[in-house]
Order: C-alpha cells, then sequence, then structure tokens
C-alpha cells in the first residue's frame, strides 16, 4: 500500500520550520542575481558572499557566547568539515547563477534529492529504497531536459551555468548528510557558528586573492546593493542555516532534501512574479520531472512504518 510516512508532532514543526527556509531561499536567487549583476560590475561574486556569511556571523555569535564552555576540537572539527562544504556549494552555485538563469539556477540546485539518499547510505548506512532508485532516474531525465534538451541558446555561456549548479547540488547533498550526523549533539548551535565563519574566511580569502588584485577599480557599494547583502546575510542565511540545523534534529536527511528543493519552485515563483523568467515548454517539463522524482523520494511504497520519520 502507498502512502506518506507516519510524522510527528516535533516533525511537522520541523517540516513547518523548513518550508518557510524554502521560501526564503526561493527569494534569494532573484536577489542574489541582482546584486551580482549590480555590485562591481559582476566582478565581486565572492566578496558578496564573504560579507553575506560574515554578517551572518556575527549576528549568530552574541547567541553562541554562552555555549563557548562547551567549545572543543571536535566541535570545531564538525564546524570545519561543514564550513568547507557549504564554501563549495555556494561557490559553485553562485558562480553558476552568473551565466545561467535564477529559475534554471533554483531547479538544477535541486538534484540533491536524487543524491542524499546514496550519499547517506554511504556515509549514514541508511540503504536507499526503490523510490529513491526511481527518483534517481527521473531527476536525471528532468535534469536533461532542462540543461540540454531544452536549453536556452541565447546564452552560450547556460551550459556551463548549469554544469556549475549541478556540482554544487552535490554539495548541498554532502552537508545535508553532515547536518544530519552532527545536529544531533548538543553543541549543534556553536557547530553552525564555526561553520558560518568558515564559509566567511574562505570567500573572504578568495575575493582578496582572485577579485581585488584585477578588479579593485570597480569596488563601489550603494543603497541598493547594502540592503539586498543584509537581506541574504540575515534572512536566507544566518535564519535559514539556523533553521535546517534545528529541524534536522526532528527530521530526516531523505525528508529534509523533498522540503528543501521547493526552494526551486519558490524561485521560478519569484522570478516570474517580477518579471525575469523566460521559460520555455522542455525546460517546464523538465522542472516537473524533477520536482516529480522529489515527491517520489517521500513516499513509501512499502506500507511499513518508516525508521527515519
Amino acid at each position: 500500500m502507498l502512502k506518506i510516512k507516519d510524522i510527528d508532532k516535533k516533525g511537522i514543526f520541523g517540516r513547518a520550520l523548513l518550508v518557510v527556509v524554502t521560501i526564503i531561499w526561493g527569494s534569494s536567487f532573484v536577489i542574489l542575481k541582482d546584486t551580482l549583476s549590480l555590485f562591481g560590475g559582476g566582478n565581486f561574486t565572492f566578496f558578496i558572499l564573504a560579507a553575506r556569511f560574515l554578517c551572518a556571523t556575527l549576528v549568530l555569535l552574541p547567541f553562541a557566547v554562552k555555549g563557548f564552555k562547551d567549545l572543543d576540537k571536535r566541535t570545531v572539527k564538525d564546524g570545519v568539515i561543514l564550513g568547507v562544504i557549504l564554501f563549495f556549494a555556494y561557490a559553485f552555485q553562485t558562480v553558476g547563477l552568473k551565466y545561467t538563469t535564477a529559475s534554471k539556477n533554483a531547479f538544477l540546485t535541486t538534484t540533491y534529492c536524487a543524491i542524499v539518499p546514496f550519499l547517506s547510505w554511504l556515509i549514514l548506512k541508511k540503504k536507499p529504497g526503490i523510490n529513491n532508485y526511481v527518483a534517481a532516474v527521473m531527476c536525471i531525465a528532468g535534469v536533461a531536459f532542462v540543461s540540454f534538451i531544452g536549453k536556452d541558446e541565447g546564452n552560450s555561456n547556460q551550459l556551463l551555468g548549469d554544469i556549475l549548479t549541478i556540482v554544487c547540488g552535490l554539495f548541498y547533498a554532502l552537508q545535508i548528510i553532515y547536518n544530519d550526523k552532527f545536529a544531533g549533539g548538543k553543541n549543534a548551535f556553536l557547530i553552525l557558528v564555526v561553520e558560518l565563519a568558515v564559509v566567511s574566511l574562505l570567500m573572504s580569502a578568495t575575493s582578496l586573492i582572485f577579485e581585488f588584485p584585477t578588479h579593485s577599480a570597480d569596488f563601489s557599494l550603494n543603497g541598493e546593493v547594502v540592503w539586498k547583502i543584509l537581506y541574504l546575510a540575515l534572512f536566507a542565511t544566518a535564519f535559514a542555516q539556523f533553521g535546517q540545523i534545528f529541524s534536522q534534529r526532528f527530521v530526516p536527511p531523505t525528508i529534509v532534501t523533498i522540503i528543501l528543493s521547493l526552494e526551486s519552485v519558490f524561485g521560478v515563483l519569484f522570478e516570474i512574479i517580477l518579471g525575469d523568467a523566460h521559460l520555455t515548454v522542455l525546460i517546464i517539463i523538465g522542472f516537473v520531472m524533477i520536482f516529480a522524482a522529489e515527491i517520489i523520494s517521500e513516499l513509501n511504497f512499502s506500507g511499513k512504518k518508516s525508521n527515519n520519520a
């Protein structure tokens, strides 16, 4: 018998919080793409990310002060691992966003829905079900429609942007898996602060090495760029990252993927609302296939109560 997996009260709260996170992340695709084009002639991708994560770290830091007594080598190690993974996820995603559309970037990011169950099997020893295999095949087919069959020939760099975005999906899958591995401990919030601090340091170093030496003359801030960076820092990073790691105390990684993947839907909706979406029928078919894959990954074909819910 086919049914949706059983959900307890804490799981419902965790899922609700994740939905709020997905709405915020959905809006961030359009806002980030605008910021990338407005600031410094599009040459300061990593500076924008550095500012975003540094602000988020500083906002969360006062709430972590009381927990510093529990800061140990394991907490720092876990935070560094997550920070390095998140650095690569955002780096590939944001550079990809420069070359492709916000809606394609949003949907292709969700390829992690097909990756998480298999990484969970490899790292957490949680074997995927038949639905995960079906979802993986559908997700790959959907990606083919979005990035290859239905690609927009008007921008020759879109394929590069799509490939970079798919790579970012691998790192997001790793982040979900390791969040699940580390989120259960009492030091989860400290781990998050260390994680964000590591990302801000890596982004800053990358910007200083690759961006400022050649594009420093283009550096200039204005009010519009500042408020957009603050939105990305406070809501799309500080609140959203906290919401994700907190929710994963009650929601297993395979279910986290289906909820977080809705950010792609909200990303498209925000792009359409702002009049920036240019979708073809084939790309829409690909979106539907990817979204269907995400739904399938949530289903339980056995009719047995899930051990993950």
